[in-house]
């Protein structure tokens, strides 16, 4: 139990760290005229990311840069965190085996697309003013993997109690 309350005191400051200081995502939001950052939409296009450096500019690049690079150690927090939380689930809910994999893999799976996505959008940044438009799809490709295995990491508890709650 300490792991599970130690990760979670974890993610509750990077997202506090993310959402609610000045080097957070909401300054940055701000040198995007309103726009977030590719990385919290579902999916993305080349044109429109270069379109959104340009309005970020040096100081926003450099902005995103950070907060990417904070972002490489988050997944690792809450990916634990929530396989931790899944494995406690499956053993307190006595899930099929195959249930307990999916459920734990899941949190891993969006972490890791999560480096993924990181690691391929700083090597977007670093190649600036070079544009690479294969890497920002395949970017947007695992970014869209991340927020699909996130929400499987929530549904797949919830679409148990429901199965269960229609079989009494």
């Amino acid at each position: 139990m300490l792991w599970v309350t130690m990760l979670a005191a974890a993610a509750v400051m990077f997202l506090a760290l993310f959402w609610l200081t000045p080097i957070g995502v909401p300054a940055l939001k701000r040198l995007g005229g309103g726009k977030p950052s590719p990385d919290l939409t579902f999916g993305y296009r080349a044109e429109a990311t270069y379109r959104l450096l340009d309005l970020y500019g040096e100081s926003g690049i450099a902005h995103w840069k950070r907060l990417l690079l904070l972002d490489m150690m988050f997944p690792a927090v809450y990916g634990a965190l929530l396989a931790l939380l899944a494995h406690k689930w499956s053993l307190w809910v006595e899930s099929r085996p195959g249930l307990s994999v999916v459920a734990i893999a899941s949190p891993l799976a969006a972490a890791a697309c999560d480096y993924a996505e990181n690691i391929l959008l700083l090597r977007v940044i670093a190649a600036l003013p070079r544009t690479l438009p294969a890497t920002v799809r395949v970017a947007s490709a695992f970014t869209r993997l991340k927020f699909i295995f996130c929400f499987a990491t929530l549904l797949i508890p919830l679409a148990h109690w429901a199965g269960s709650a229609l079989h009494r």
